[in-house]
């Protein structure tokens, strides 16, 4: 029997699953999936059938044998116990009594796990009480903040529309590992003669979707996009239609002709041969002679300048006369929830105060008052925050800590309970997808094991146990609700047979050049940072650290079947170019560690041609628990913009 579903994982594909259940009487109930096989729907126009790595071990995950299956409560002993459903959430509702008085004593902290419409129900329940909540983002949070800076809202173009390109710049996004889908566009597109250029510090595994490259060093996008804007200029090759569509122009153009481009192109390790390369794709001289599409990654933007980083493309996008047209573009990122009706969270109340996520630790070390009672759902933020042990041992001092879970994760085993939770292929969900605007619904295809809960029943559970209850509305009158905007023409019945729809959306963004911004105009960058300590690297720590996505995790979850985290104890490998000048100093015959000034671990050393030489590469998604978190070697750092967190500005050293 197939049914279908949808995968609600923080991820852009928001794949549409085609999930083949067993016949009750093959007795394959002894496979470690159950018997059920995940596919991709090959109706679905962005899914095109496919499915990665993570998505078809769904079924194996559900069935783990580390699943928490039952509430656990933290004994007088210390340890972590079971404990029946009435017992855990009657003792979070007794908390949230004793504190409903002093609200901003109560921190909220919800992530992306999965998202969607019942997924706001712990955003409804803890809005309607006024707690503390979180601001400030550990994903794309610089990235957006520049977008609307100078589009005035986040938007591309529909991803349909790539196809209309006549050739791709890649600022950054690994296709094969981040962005399945968006590469198997790419590779077809190349197959139809399109050219794709590749700009990153390397160690991305683009090679199958790339013409040619440039190398630059990590957080230099900025520099390089500069150089291409003030060819640009100096040529003066920007159309008076262009600039009169812009605030600040002659003032940007005085800034950046005051600069030389040998400076620019040192300031991110390119030479005058890659600028002509970059300019030849920008000013449509490669390909069809049609528009060039360009593509952002998230890393970019992860830097302490990465905003302006973004806007620095955003600009070159916009100058070189490649935006506001079909086959052209800058694309970086849609909300995952604007198409959607999910106001019944925020109507629900304003937070006491924010914690910054970037600096949660020191946050909430300084809290007056303190955090006594902390919730985090859909979130592993000790284990994905920066400065990791810092935020353990703070976690630890909140008084009582409430993590809704399915794995004993680094912020589950520091719980005072444990609430275990539906996942994929037994959750119910409407949402989007943070790239392309095909709205998905998620059966229920399989049984939730043991006393697992849906999350919007878990939250409903503490509300209705408080003094004073808060009344929630019924699940199926929040998904109703959620399609009731002016971008969908679906019932909720028509949307639960189809499992997707596609929203209402242009599929030219900026089409005439009209913005989203009250005066209509492209909003220029104001300044461009050479910040010293951004160009330079210091002495003592020499190399910039990228940990970058693992092709098996999605962040610190969703191991391969056979892979879960306790497994995972051995030395991470990290990467580095077989010229980098550390590797001179090694003893590879003894233990090789990676510190940096807040910490040190054990790792394995491989060499891999292509990086920058000042660069090492280390996959993301260990945990603490096993000294696996890079994140324990990161500082605390925020970006220029929307206070995300700048992971990839931290130097480092390898030594014996």
């Amino acid at each position: 029997m197939q049914r279908l579903s949808a995968c609600s994982l923080d991820c852009h594909g928001a794949c549409s699953l085609v999930v083949h259940l067993p016949d009750e009487e093959t007795g394959l109930h002894d496979d470690p999936a159950g018997g059920v096989r995940v596919t991709g729907n090959p109706d679905h126009p962005f899914t095109r059938g496919v499915v990665c790595v993570k998505g078809r071990g769904l079924a194996a995950r559900r069935l783990s044998p580390d699943r928490i299956t039952t509430p656990l409560v933290r004994g007088a002993d210390g340890a972590l116990h079971p404990a029946t459903w009435d017992e855990a959430l009657s003792l979070c509702a007794a908390k949230l009594d004793a504190l409903r008085h002093t609200p901003e004593s109560i921190l909220h902290l919800r992530g992306f796990g999965y998202r969607g419409a019942l997924a706001e129900a712990s955003n409804y329940l803890f809005n309607s009480l006024g707690a503390a909540c979180k601001r400030g983002s550990l994903c794309d949070g610089a990235g957006d903040a520049a977008c609307e800076a100078d589009f005035g809202a986040p938007d591309h173009n529909d991803s349909d529309d790539l196809a209309n390109a006549a050739a791709i710049v890649n600022w950054g996004k690994d296709l094969a590992r981040s962005a399945l889908h968006l590469g198997l566009m790419v590779r077809d597109a190349r197959k139809r003669g399109m050219p794709v250029l590749t700009i990153s510090p390397g160690g991305d595994d683009n090679d199958a979707f790339t013409d040619a490259r440039i190398r630059i060093r990590p957080g230099g996008d900025r520099f390089l996009a500069a150089a291409a804007i003030r060819r640009l200029l100096a040529d003066d090759a920007v159309p008076q239609a262009i600039s009169n569509r812009t605030r600040g122009f002659e003032h940007f153009r005085a800034m950046l002709l005051a600069r030389s481009e040998a400076e620019l192109l040192a300031a991110c390790d390119a030479t005058p041969a890659d600028l002509d390369t970059l300019c030849r794709w920008m000013r449509r001289e490669v390909g069809s002679g049609g528009p060039t599409a360009s593509l952002l990654g998230w890393g970019l933007q992860r830097y302490l300048r990465g905003g302006e980083s973004v806007r620095f493309i955003n600009a070159l996008v916009m100058l070189s006369g490649n935006l506001g047209v079909s086959g052209g573009g800058a694309y970086y990122g849609i909300s995952s929830g604007r198409s959607l009706n999910l106001s019944w969270s925020k109507k629900a109340g304003r937070p006491a105060r924010t914690f910054l996520l970037s600096h949660l630790a020191r946050e909430l070390a300084k809290a007056d008052p303190p955090v006594r009672f902390l919730w985090v759902d859909a979130f592993n933020p000790v284990s994905q925050s920066p400065d990791a042990p810092a935020l353990a041992r703070a976690v630890e001092a909140v008084d009582f800590t409430v993590v809704v879970e399915a794995f004993l994760t680094d912020t589950a085993r520091r719980a005072d309970v444990v609430l275990p939770c539906a996942l994929v292929l037994e959750r119910e969900e409407i949402f989007g997808s943070a790239y392309h605007n095909y709205i998905a619904y998620a059966a229920p295809v399989c049984p939730m094991p043991g006393q697992v809960r849906h999350d919007f029943d878990i939250a409903r559970g503490v509300a209705q146990r408080l003094a004073r209850p808060i009344p929630f509305p019924e699940r199926e009158e929040v998904l109703r609700q959620a399609l009731h905007t002016p971008h969908l023409e679906v019932s909720l019945e028509e949307l639960k047979t189809t499992g997707w729809t596609k929203a209402k959306r242009p599929s030219v963004a900026w089409e005439g050049l009209r913005f989203a911004h009250p005066d209509g105009l492209y909003h220029l960058p104001d300044a461009l940072h050479m910040d010293v300590a951004d160009v330079a690297t210091p002495g003592d720590y020499p190399l910039h650290l990228l940990t970058l996505l693992a092709p098996d995790y999605v962040n610190s979850q969703v191991p391969l079947p056979g892979r879960q985290p306790a497994d995972d104890t051995a030395p991470l490998t990290v990467q580095v170019a077989p010229e980098c000048p550390a590797l001179t100093a090694l003893d590879m015959g003894r233990p090789v560690y990676l510190a940096s000034p807040h910490g040190r671990m054990p790792v394995r050393v491989q060499p891999l041609p292509g990086i920058h030489p000042r660069t090492v590469l280390m996959p993301r998604g260990g945990w603490l628990a096993h000294g696996r978190s890079p994140n324990a070697l990161i500082a605390p750092l925020a970006t220029d913009m929307g206070d995300g967190a700048a992971y990839y500005d931290q130097r480092v050293r390898l030594e014996n």
